[in-house]
């Protein structure tokens, strides 16, 4: 065991990526990047990471944030829920706990958003504590190290590579096992092409030496998505402006859409518009356009439209000015429209 861990640990402190999380231990910023990091790669994360901080040096400033601000500076990231959490509980740390970020699993698990994983990361890494943190990377790490065979995706498989991981925290300096093994399954140890020949731990490995690296982990296969189909709408209105709809309820909340209709069919998807009070005068298609979130899919048949006027809908110059669902943001995008 300690030899997993020394073994581990000397090959991060001379091989780790150059990540701008990594050059502090303070636990808002630790936390920061762990919720940017859940379902998010590295290279992805860097740069929203280094405005958000930049933005929202301080706890205080993310619990006292403007909610339109702090959609934008996470627009693109997706999974929108774990911002709103995160200044939920930015608020509860200025209230309950003087702005001082808690030090403890039992204060840390109550907090909305920080699950065992997020708690077991900043204590570790932010607190030196020897707390066990499992994500995905660990998971398959551990999972191909010690050839484990059970499906990862249950809570009992879990709860046994979390015990097992707690075991191999390194009694000096827990803060850099975390960091090394999620390293590790990042890098090395990855989903499809593990690099088993360049592998620091390869050695005593047990999926590589029963040839078991590209079978293991195991993992129930996901539920098939739910799909639905929209008619969306670019819309503008005669003095330049482009209609948009915020989102206030769902996994979207607080972000804008295009006006869209569930449907199939042009002609359906206009009289329901006028229903709302968008009157379209003009048409002409752009192209399909698909959007696969964690749970669902969209696909979206697009239109450009000319309309009168829309007292009753928020109008906007520049979709620059107001934080976009990915969804929609990839149209805009890609037809070039007022970008």
């Amino acid at each position: 065991m300690s030899h997993f861990s020394s073994k581990l640990i000397a090959w991060y402190e001379k091989s780790a990526r150059e990540l701008p999380w990594r050059h502090t231990e303070d636990p808002y910023y630790i936390w920061v990047s762990e919720i940017m990091l859940q379902q998010t790669q590295a290279a992805t994360v860097i740069p929203y990471y280094q405005r958000f901080i930049q933005t929202l040096p301080t706890i205080q400033d993310l619990a006292a944030c403007d909610e339109a601000l702090l959609m934008k500076l996470w627009e693109g990231l997706g999974y929108y829920s774990r911002v709103r959490n995160m200044q939920t509980t930015a608020k509860v740390i200025m209230s309950k706990h003087q702005g001082i970020f808690p030090n403890t699993y039992e204060e840390l698990i109550q907090l909305k958003g920080i699950g065992e994983y997020t708690a077991g990361a900043i204590l570790s890494i932010a607190f030196h504590q020897k707390r066990s943190a499992v994500d995905g990377n660990v998971l398959r790490v551990l999972s191909r190290y010690f050839a484990v065979e059970s499906d990862i995706a249950l809570d009992a498989t879990k709860k046994e590579i979390t015990a097992l991981n707690r075991t191999l925290l390194d009694d000096e300096k827990p803060h850099l096992y975390t960091q090394a093994i999620i390293e590790l399954g990042a890098t090395h140890c990855t989903k499809h092409q593990p690099k088993c020949d360049i592998c620091p731990i390869s050695t005593h490995c047990l999926a590589k030496a029963k040839d078991l690296q590209y079978l293991l982990p195991i993992k129930a296969k996901a539920k098939t998505k739910k799909e639905y189909h929209f008619i969306t709408f670019i819309l503008v209105d005669t003095s330049g402006k482009f209609v948009v709809e915020k989102v206030t309820d769902n996994l979207l909340k607080g972000l804008y859409l295009l006006p869209q209709v569930e449907a199939e069919d042009l002609a359906y998807a206009l009289e329901a518009l006028s229903a709302d009070g968008l009157e379209v005068f003009y048409t002409r298609p752009l192209g399909h356009y698909k959007h696969v979130f964690t749970h669902l899919i969209w696909h979206m048949d697009v239109y450009y439209g000319k309309i009168q006027a829309a007292k009753a809908h928020t109008l906007v110059q520049s979709f620059e000015d107001i934080a976009m669902a990915t969804a929609h943001k990839q149209i805009i995008l890609k037809e070039k429209i007022n970008v």
